[in-house]
């Protein structure tokens, strides 16, 4: 908050980045022109995030690439959580980046899209941490913002806004947070149990996005279900 050029210091710090982390293979298959290139485009990127979190509402960064491991109706998972943030209000917020275009509506019970976010708040809390929410970070150009579910969004997170955002709208409960825990049991405990219905949640649009068709009994099975229905309607008849 202090810095007087947050640009010099992001460029720093993605030079340091691509001079340390990039594996040296790698970085030989790479034209220099492209390396310049992705510096300068991270380093407009990553400061217009740093713009975009200092209008936040005081909170610490409590974490960073936290490693938990949980246990859920029998298995294990060893988790990676981007990033914990402490909030105004002493709860911690779970945040993961994403630079695609994702939406908490894939967290909608009973059939969710995406269960990450969610198992990471409703399995990898420690008993002395309260919950304030979860959120993506969609780091996009020009589309920068967090998209989750919030406690009280005005109070924790931004007190600019309104209640018309999705954040106001819908905002982070208990009760949702007890339906994820039982939604992401259900389905460890049908993964132990071998259960694997071919059921799309979504069909036919899932179907058209599959590459398994050779392998898919769904085509089969609803021929089947339309011979039944026909079947069904002679005998009414």
């Amino acid at each position: 908050m202090s810095l007087s050029d947050r640009g010099a210091f992001v460029a720093e710090h993605i030079q340091r980045t691509l001079a340390c982390e990039l594996r040296p293979h790698l970085r030989e298959q790479m034209p220099r022109r492209y390396l310049e290139l992705e510096a300068l485009r991270l380093t407009r990127l990553v400061s217009e995030w740093l713009e975009y979190e200092a209008a936040r509402i005081e909170f610490e960064v409590a974490a960073t690439e936290e490693k938990r491991t949980v246990q859920v109706a029998g298995l294990t998972f060893d988790l990676r959580l981007d990033r914990l943030d402490r909030l105004f209000d002493n709860t911690l917020l779970v945040i993961d980046y994403k630079s695609g275009n994702v939406s908490p509506n894939a967290w909608e019970t009973p059939r969710p899209e995406d269960v990450q976010l969610p198992l990471y708040a409703g399995f990898a809390m420690k008993q002395d941490e309260v919950l304030g929410g979860l959120a993506f970070a969609k780091v996009r150009p020009g589309k920068l913002e967090f998209a989750g579910r919030v406690g009280d969004a005005a109070v924790t997170l931004f007190s600019t806004l309104k209640g018309t955002s999705p954040l106001m709208k819908n905002p982070f409960t208990a009760e949702q947070l007890l339906d994820w825990r039982d939604c992401i049991e259900q389905l460890a405990q049908e993964f132990i149990a071998g259960r694997a219905e071919v059921d799309p949640r979504e069909a036919p649009k899932t179907c058209e996005r599959c590459g398994l068709q050779t392998l898919c009994r769904i085509q089969e099975n609803s021929a089947l279900l339309a011979g039944e229905d026909e079947s069904e309607e002679d005998g009414d008849e």
